[in-house]
């Protein structure tokens, strides 16, 4: 078989794999029902991935490695920090929405990442985080060189902003995806933003912000009369 068609096949195995792992979790997976999904031999299964904490390995690294190019991709040629952080959480919410049915699983990943004997779960997840880290590092420090945020620690910006987005997630995916996610990540943006912008961001930007924050992300309710 031609590399090609090695690497389409091991792609349907994982879109495979990814569909069985979101309806029955990981520990209750057998690779036969991975095999049954991408209709194929459980030994073909085994021929690319030795074992399912091989497979499950796979699915991350592969999800995450998709991430990483597209988002730099989408900003190659963007000088302007404010859209560069506007292409972030665009791209973020893009990926979490192609993956919406496999959700559960990205849970599943942090828990056994912290569980696995195989340290590899662990380090593949901390170096997409240091890959965004470095990210919000750059487009911090720019903003705040151009006069755009106060002087802040950016370091710990950084942590709060990513702490607060891996909560806006765990809670989509735990109300059942009840509210826009993308509507949440500008809220949480427009929050933030008004806490380190400089007077005079905060007087430009103020009556954008001020919309986004009374619009909030919740689904529309009816006034109360």
């Amino acid at each position: 078989m031609g590399r090609v068609n090695r690497d389409i096949r091991r792609e349907q195995l994982l879109e495979a794999a990814a569909t069985v792992f979101a309806r029955k979790g990981y520990h209750a997976t057998r690779i036969a029902e991975i095999a049954h999904a991408a209709g194929v031999a459980k030994g073909t299964v085994y021929e690319y991935f030795p074992t399912k904490e091989e497979l499950f390995y796979a699915l991350l690294d592969s999800w995450l490695g998709q991430f990483e190019r597209e988002l730099l991709r989408r900003l190659e040629g963007i000088a302007d920090p404010l859209q560069r952080a506007d292409v972030v959480r665009e791209a973020a919410v893009l990926f979490y929405r192609q993956h919406a049915s496999h959700a559960p699983i990205f849970l599943e990943f942090w828990a056994h990442a912290l569980r696995s004997p195989d340290g590899r779960f662990l380090q593949r997840i901390q170096q997409f985080r240091h890959f965004l880290a470095q990210l919000g590092h750059q487009l911090t420090e720019e903003l705040v060189a151009r006069g755009i945020f106060i002087p802040v620690d950016v370091p710990s910006l950084v942590h709060l902003e990513a702490g607060i987005s891996d909560g806006i997630f765990l809670l989509w995916v735990l109300s059942g995806r009840s509210f826009p996610l993308e509507r949440a990540y500008v809220f949480r943006q427009s929050v933030l933003g008004l806490g380190v912008l400089s007077d005079e961001a905060r007087q430009r930007l103020r009556e954008k912000l001020a919309q986004k924050l009374r619009k909030g992300f919740l689904e529309e309710r009816p006034s109360e009369e």
